[in-house]
């Protein structure tokens, strides 16, 4: 059984220099996330270099996203969430959150679907545990109230054709919901995520996503306010160059 409920996603735009942001944050204040109940996992990710140019589909602030912390929250899910907010407010008032990025947004949306590609070798539970070189990020709004019809083509249509694409893992899919009371700082407009595990090198792997992606939209049931890939700061050593 999945442990994960929600998502925290915290969403901050491209930084020019960013080397001791980032040591600090992978080093200091995300471990201290696991103190709270209900954080099962937390991962970052960033657009550099070429990352930003390489992005299919942007609308608004998000289209300019360079920076994403997703955050694991499983039960109890309001209460993480509370305690999320206060302890930030608790590290900074001890100097352990010495620099503040501009948001672009913090948003809680609940697990609805999760995939693994054959090819992983691993259960769709774990996917995003499993260590992976990137990512490619897809934010999208709905245009219509029911995009029930455009939820099922992804799950019986696209997500299989996804998967098979070579340097796929696997993918887990986020939705807006009610379902819990949080603090109006988590919440927004409806908002659908998707994030897909790469195993290659994503700006590669995207290019033979790409046509499998824009087919997301044809519909017109959502649009997209972000599509592109992102990598992790963490460099790993499990596959040969």
């Amino acid at each position: 059984m999945i442990k994960v409920r929600s998502t925290i996603f915290s969403l901050t735009g491209q930084e020019p220099a960013q080397t001791d942001y980032l040591r600090w944050h992978l080093l200091d204040h995300m471990p201290e996330q696991y103190q709270l109940p209900g954080i099962v996992y937390a991962l970052r990710y960033i657009a550099d270099g070429d990352y930003p140019s390489a992005r299919i589909a942007g609308n608004g602030p998000l289209a300019n996203i360079g920076n994403i912390v997703n955050y694991f929250v499983g039960e109890p899910v309001e209460q993480t969430h509370q305690e999320f907010l206060e302890l930030g407010l608790r590290l900074a008032e001890i100097g352990r959150f010495p620099e503040h990025r501009p948001s672009l947004g913090l948003r809680s949306l609940a697990l609805l679907r999760w995939y693994a590609a054959p090819a992983a070798l691993v259960s769709a539970e774990v996917v995003p545990m499993r260590p992976h070189r990137g990512i490619v990020l897809i934010l999208e709004e709905p245009t219509q109230e029911d995009v029930s019809p455009w939820l099922k083509w992804l799950h019986t249509d696209h997500y299989p054709e996804v998967l098979k694409v070579p340097g796929v893992a696997g993918a887990w899919v986020y939705g807006s919901t009610g379902h819990w009371n949080l603090n109006p700082n988590f919440l927004g407009e409806p908002l659908y995520a998707s994030v897909i595990y790469l195993d290659q090198d994503p700006l590669e792997t995207l290019k033979a996503l790409t046509p499998l992606l824009e087919q997301r939209w044809a519909s017109r049931q959502v649009r997209p306010l972000f599509a592109g890939p992102l990598r992790t700061p963490i460099r790993w050593d499990a596959w040969p160059e």
